[in-house]
């Protein structure tokens, strides 16, 4: 255990200070190191690093002449500008009984400062060990050349909800990816629905014939659900969700229509059903108010491929312990994704609560995970499904059912859900409305963290939040299957088809050239 730096004294905040130090390359921004208090390791997170002491200008004034050679033919002493100054941050220490404390005793002058060890980073930072039951490796502390896992508490991301915000092409989706792998090894075994409005998540299904996946008789099941299979029973719509397929009402259809449900609600009805009610209480198929509404049901109902009269998913077989099912929703429109995103959550939630208070009707015995691609589209004020999910972000935690948000435009998402996501991963952002969202959304990023978020490159990020000890800088691991968001290769593609269309038309050319000699 060596020292690598000596403690200057405090910076602008009580629990920020300035050390010294000769190192050239390991005190980077993000690193961590600590300083002993009563045999305790208090870790410290590094903020900024800079020279301690810059060259004058003139010596910098010959680029093909180094400052170094200068000083020497002056003999100036060169150390003190091979000295860095860093302030740090301090984290605290962890206790077994008390769990993670923050000391609020800065070093003294003069201190000893030493680089965390892979051990204690662990120990202190992570909640859980690689591999342990209830653990969620996703990859590796970002400033070390050796191998320091990050791994997440399982629960805390479930119960808790989660997010992950970046921009296109900073590795949202690989990283979505990677947790789903995580979330089916045996030491999870999850029962996970995963919305995926791009088909990028279909490649999971790679997972069935992986080893690593496997033991002692469990292996994991990979369902994918296209637009043919997901389809959701006209009677199981609420009056809102009816109301938001029927564009354009007037005052007397939704009273109509309010009427006719009310009438209808809790049984099972068709859509032709439902229109032959309107007639009987408007008492004339030709009424205006009655044959508006008979056309609109025919138009936004009848006419919509996931509305169906008889068909449905059944929750117990679309989520399972053990079990992903992947909901391509790619082949429909807005609206019917987010009414098929409202119902669902809808269901699942009130199956959770009918199991976990012993009522009635359906019900799911296990907690549930439930990954949203893209949900600035369903999380927005405007979306059909925001109600429902404001609500599971704000009580599903009491019934099992946890929540993770993915999205590039997190401006876009309602700032109440975003809060209530109480583990975050953050990749590169440059919007600066975005950052700002991210900044007033997510307390648990400190500003010098959200500073770092345009320099990200793919891959990196930043974790914070209750499922880990304190926020940190990671690299994703590597995904155990094939990644399915990857983006078109649009030169190799525009080659490959030139060079196909030469072909056909050279051999063509040689036919009709053998005919003409035939």
């Amino acid at each position: 255990m060596h020292p690598i730096g000596l403690v200057k004294g405090p910076a602008e905040s009580p629990l920020e200070f300035i050390f010294i130090t000769p190192d050239k390359s390991k005190l980077k921004s993000g690193e961590f190191v600590y300083y002993m208090l009563n045999d305790r390791k208090v870790i410290c997170r590094i903020l900024k690093r800079s020279p301690l002491r810059l060259y004058p200008d003139l010596y910098l004034s010959k680029p093909n002449v180094s400052p170094e050679r200068i000083l020497k033919v002056l003999n100036i002493s060169i150390k003190e500008f091979e000295l860095f100054e860093i302030k740090a941050s301090i984290i605290g220490y962890y206790d077994e009984k008390l769990g993670f404390v923050n000391p609020r005793i800065p070093p003294k002058p003069g201190q000893q400062i030493f680089l965390a060890e892979s051990e204690t980073i662990q120990e202190t930072l992570m909640k859980k060990k690689k591999n342990e039951v209830g653990s969620l490796h996703i990859g590796y502390l970002l400033n070390r050349d050796e191998e320091v896992p990050v791994v997440l508490d399982t629960n805390l991301v479930v119960s808790e909800h989660a997010c992950i915000l970046a921009s296109t092409g900073s590795g949202k989706s690989y990283l979505a990816g990677v947790l789903s792998e995580e979330l089916l090894k045996p030491y999870n075994r999850a029962a996970l629905l995963i919305l995926d409005p791009h088909s990028e998540y279909h490649t999971l299904k790679e997972i069935e014939g992986l080893d690593e996946f496997k033991d002692e008789g469990y292996a994991p099941q990979i369902k994918i659900y296209n637009k043919d299979e997901i389809k959701i029973r006209l009677s199981e719509l609420e009056y809102n969700e009816l109301l938001n397929l029927l564009p354009n009402l007037t005052e007397k259809m939704e009273a109509l229509l309010n009427k006719v449900y009310k009438d209808l609600d809790g049984k099972k009805y068709t859509s032709q059903d439902l229109i032959d009610k309107i007639i009987e209480a408007a008492g004339d198929e030709k009424d205006v108010t009655a044959s508006g509404l008979i056309w609109r049901i025919k138009r936004y109902i009848q006419d919509v491929d996931v509305i169906d009269d008889y068909q449905h998913i059944i929750l117990s077989e679309l989520i399972k312990p053990g079990q992903a099912s992947i909901l391509q929703l790619s082949e429909l429109n807005d609206v019917e994704q987010e009414i098929i995103v409202s119902v669902l959550l809808r269901r699942i939630l009130n199956a959770r609560i009918n199991a976990e208070k012993s009522k009635e009707g359906e019900t799911l015995e296990y907690p549930v995970f439930i990954l949203i691609e893209e949900a600035h589209r369903f999380a927005s004020r405007d979306a059909r499904s925001f109600n429902v999910l404001k609500t599971i972000l704000s009580e599903g935690r009491k019934f099992g059912v946890g929540v993770c948000l993915i999205s590039q435009r997190p401006s876009k998402i309602d700032s109440d859900i975003l809060s209530q996501c109480m583990t975050q991963v953050v990749m590169r952002i440059v919007n600066p409305s975005d950052q700002d969202n991210i900044r007033s959304s997510v307390e648990s990023i400190g500003k010098d963290l959200i500073e770092e978020l345009p320099g990200l490159t793919k891959g990196q990020a930043i974790v914070a939040g209750v499922a880990i000890n304190s926020p940190i800088l990671i690299r994703v691991r590597n995904r155990l299957t094939s990644h399915g968001g990857t983006s078109k290769e649009a030169a190799n593609e525009w080659i490959n088809w030139k060079k196909r269309e030469e072909k056909a038309v050279l051999k063509i050319k040689q036919s009709k050239t053998k005919l003409f000699w035939d």
